[in-house]
């Protein structure tokens, strides 16, 4: 057999090898089943080194630490800021509300009583409700995010907590769920701002679908949110009916709950039915 030049490392083996060439099974060369083996003075063999192992040869070994893995340009730029953006937010959430939901834990069952429960129950709905319309948000809409894309989750999702620490107290706790509510509203008006239609392709039907969601979700929380400040206001004034009191604000948080999961269940099905999704309402 005849002899090739070839880049190579070495192995230990034994000395005087003769110069050996072999072929795959199906006669084809592949870079681990064909090797070059020759002698030389230690005794030990030369092997090709298959191409995965080879450095490039625009490789000049310069490399120094904290090289970058991939350079930047509009693509990469795009990409990651796509990446980032909906991961992000998540993450926000999802911290944020497991400190609430921890503090909520730690309050009910340290003052247990049935209307505690259901303050406990509502709240509970109000986490998975902002983290459910979090995650549909993300998947609708990515942008290239600034301070106030991560200072906004972090305000809203933030007043979830205080009313873990007034479970049992009308006043204060429907004081803080009205203020959550209303500042929900806001953050959702914001939303609507900055999604124009480039989110989706130009389609019109699949933009106007989504800012009517949005003008409907505002619509709602910011009654939410007057409904729960009323019932704190009169709580004040009548301090006698404090379980009514704590009844009407469950009653309302649950109804401000069930229409934002209903306006978004039936409007995500519309848009994820405009690019051939199914994508069945409480699927």
């Amino acid at each position: 057999m005849t002899e090739e030049p070839y880049e190579s490392s070495f192995v230990n083996d034994r000395p005087g090898q003769p110069a050996v060439r072999r072929r795959a099974r199906d006669d084809r060369e592949d870079p681990w089943e064909m090797h070059r083996v020759e002698p030389n003075q230690r005794g030990r063999r030369r092997v090709r080194t298959p191409p995965s192992h080879r450095r490039s040869a625009d490789d000049d070994g310069d490399l120094v630490r904290g090289d970058a893995i991939q350079a930047l340009d509009h693509d990469v730029l795009r990409q990651r800021s796509i990446q980032v953006s909906g991961a992000g937010f998540i993450t926000i959430i999802s911290i944020i509300q497991g400190v609430a939901l921890a503090l909520l834990a730690d309050n009910t069952f340290s003052r247990p009583s049935g209307l505690v429960y259901a303050q406990a129950a509502a709240m509970l709905m109000i986490f998975v409700t902002v983290f459910y319309f979090y995650v549909t948000v993300t998947i609708f809409l990515r942008w290239a995010p600034s301070f106030l894309d991560f200072f906004l989750p972090f305000a809203i999702a933030g007043l979830e907590i205080p009313p873990a620490f007034f479970l049992g107290d009308a006043v204060k706790w429907n004081g803080w769920l009205g203020a959550f509510w209303m500042l929900t509203s806001l953050g959702v008006h914001q939303t609507r701002l900055w999604s124009p239609q480039s989110h989706f392709g130009n389609d019109r039907i699949a933009h106007g679908l989504l800012h009517r969601l949005l003008r409907e979700l505002q619509l709602i929380t910011a009654a939410g949110g007057t409904t729960a400040i009323s019932v704190a206001i009169v709580g004040h004034q009548a301090p006698a009916y404090r379980t009514w009191w704590i009844i009407g604000g469950v009653v309302a948080t649950l109804g401000t709950v069930a229409m934002v999961v209903a306006r978004t269940e039936l409007r995500s099905s519309q848009i994820y039915g405009r690019y051939g999704v199914h994508r069945p309402i409480f699927n």
